[in-house]
């Protein structure tokens, strides 16, 4: 194994992308498919957009363990704060900018 040189993010966000919903008799919620694969992607391109490839990494995760009905969850490191609300890949990227803007 080697070392990879590269700073240090100032966030690592994880986003639960778990969807259940075509799991026959599930009652476990999920955060898909409100929050999607795609929708990551698109957060990465806005990421890259704004400069911030070395300071910001999102990552998708199967699931986080907070899973609720109302929303889909993020994880936010190197703080690990887990955060719930989240509707849209809207709402993921004003996740990142207030975590940036706050970290000047």
């Amino acid at each position: 194994m080697e070392i990879i040189p590269f700073p240090k993010p100032k966030l690592h966000l994880f986003v639960c992308i778990n969807d259940r919903s075509a799991i026959p008799g599930n009652a476990t919620p999920s955060c898909g498919p409100r929050i999607r694969p795609d929708d990551v992607k698109e957060v990465k391109r806005w990421i890259r957009e704004n400069g911030w490839t070395s300071q910001v990494y999102c990552t998708q995760a199967k699931c986080l363990g907070f899973c609720n009905a109302e929303s889909s969850v993020a994880c936010l490191y190197p703080e690990g704060k887990f955060v719930k609300g989240i509707q849209t890949v809207e709402d993921v990227k004003e996740l990142i900018r207030e975590e940036i803007e706050g970290k000047k």
